[in-house]
């Protein structure tokens, strides 16, 4: 995960000309939540819209976060 990070170049927004670490992308991501929400007869999913530094870590990553800008909406009937 440092290496990646470092190779995207995800800088620390703390700390001066450093890389994010690890540990603290750990954190960063740990932030993020997914909810489902039941409303009538459906089930609503919904993940929290990343800041830009989760965005930065998730991209280094490689992660497809495409599906996360909308609802997923399934009827329980």
């Amino acid at each position: 995960m440092a290496r990646a990070l470092a190779d995207a170049d995800v800088a620390d927004p703390d700390v001066a000309d450093q890389h994010l670490s690890a540990p603290r992308a750990l954190r960063e991501l740990g932030r993020i939540r997914a909810v489902t929400l039941d409303v009538e007869a459906s089930t609503v999913e919904l993940t929290t819209r990343p800041t830009f530094l989760q965005a930065r870590i998730l991209a280094a990553l490689g992660v497809d976060t495409s599906g996360w800008d909308r609802a997923h909406i399934t009827s329980r009937r």
